[in-house]
């Protein structure tokens, strides 16, 4: 998607790397290398990093920062040098066009208004084309629905209808055939702007980056995806995927999630069938688990970045749904047996046992039961 009509000759490409961090499976960065290829350039991947309070914790941006490490080895592989800079992407990434004379600037896909608005401003203040390619979901946001939809039941017709289209296997990046040297990041440096960040104590179970994304897919294949679909809603039967932590940070990609799943169908799966679920009984088949998965990693995760992409107030009660307005206010005033403060939520000082057990994982692993997440959000 081209965000401005403007031309350039001569110059590099940069790839402004965010919310997909990886090198494999990246649709952003083959098409920045098709273009650099066409005009016989230098193509360049940049990373700006902008720790603020409030957004992420400290530990997950160390965890990003390893996996982004691993992400400039692969790439000095195929002759792409990786630049960082740092501070508000509005400012920096202009300076940094400036510097490495570039020609044509790609970005990859966020539907929240802080990436959106940034690659807009970009669009209208440097000369060069800017385009944004949606290498997070399968089927581009703005490809699966040009409106926001109600809900699982009205997008996942229209996740059939484009799934035979864009669930293919992608090209992979190249050795680029135009190269240039530049300096390596300095990690060290780019860690110790982290120090304007507190920690907050949580211990990560999981590797960062695309080598352990990948092992720990073989490994959901393997020994979990046969028992997915009857047992992943219990908290403790550990038969959730694991992927979550390389999904966000985009260390995978949801399309080469689905293509593993894929390889273990005897049968074409669901979503190209018909456009219903099935209840699955205790003994599911293989094809009761894959569909069970797809439906989870497809309509239901497609479905959110629909919701953000056209709810301009998606983080407030604002983007809510009339009915649902309707509700609370008409509930406003019911009288609440427990009340707690937000500090009491936080360290787990109340009265069931069970959200206190959950809100005590997310403390010590920054991860929670999807479940659990799906369950206590439900009940607020």
């Amino acid at each position: 998607m081209a965000l401005n009509s403007k031309q350039s000759e001569k110059g590099c490409v940069l790839y402004l790397m965010s919310r997909d961090q990886r090198v494999a499976d990246n649709h952003a960065l083959l098409a920045a290398q098709a273009d650099a290829n066409e005009r016989r350039e230098p193509l360049i991947v940049a990373f700006n990093l902008y720790p603020q309070l409030g957004v992420r914790a400290r530990e997950q941006y160390e965890f990003m920062l390893k996996g982004l490490r691993e992400v400039e080895t692969k790439l000095n592989k195929l002759s792409i040098p990786m630049v960082m800079s740092t501070g508000d992407a509005a400012v920096e990434v202009p300076k940094l066009c400036k510097k490495l004379q570039a020609a044509a600037l790609y970005c990859d896909f966020s539907p929240l208004r802080g990436p959106r608005k940034m690659q807009k401003t970009l669009a209208a203040k440097l000369d060069l084309p800017i385009y944004v390619v949606d290498t997070h979901n399968i089927v581009p946001v703005w490809v699966l629905s040009d409106k926001q939809e109600f809900a699982a039941h009205t997008i996942r017709r229209k996740v059939h209808t484009h799934l035979e289209q864009w669930l293919v296997e992608p090209e992979q990046p190249t050795k680029h055939q135009y190269p240039v040297s530049l300096d390596p990041i300095d990690w060290q440096a780019a860690g110790k702007i982290l120090d304007v960040l507190p920690t907050n104590g949580i211990k990560p179970r999981v590797k960062p980056g695309e080598k352990a994304g990948k092992a720990q897919l073989r490994h959901f294949v393997r020994a979990t995806l046969p028992r997915y679909a009857a047992e992943r809603n219990d908290p403790n039967a550990h038969a959730q995927t694991g992927l979550s932590p390389y999904l966000h940070f985009g260390h995978l990609s949801s399309l080469r999630v689905a293509l593993e799943v894929l390889n273990e169908m005897r049968e074409p799966p669901l979503l190209f069938q018909k456009a219903k679920l099935v209840e699955v009984g205790k003994n599911p088949t293989i094809e009761d688990n894959c569909n069970a998965l797809l439906e989870e990693l497809i309509v239901r995760k497609e479905l959110s970045d629909n919701y953000c992409f056209y709810t301009p107030h998606y983080d407030s009660l604002e983007g809510a749904w009339p009915w649902a307005k309707q509700t609370l206010a008409e509930h406003a005033d019911d009288p609440r047996e427990f009340l707690y403060t937000r500090n009491e939520l936080e360290a787990c000082e109340t009265h069931d046992d069970v959200w206190n057990a959950a809100q005590r994982q997310m403390m010590d692993s920054g991860i929670m039961h999807g479940y659990m997440r799906m369950y206590w959000a439900k009940k607020s």
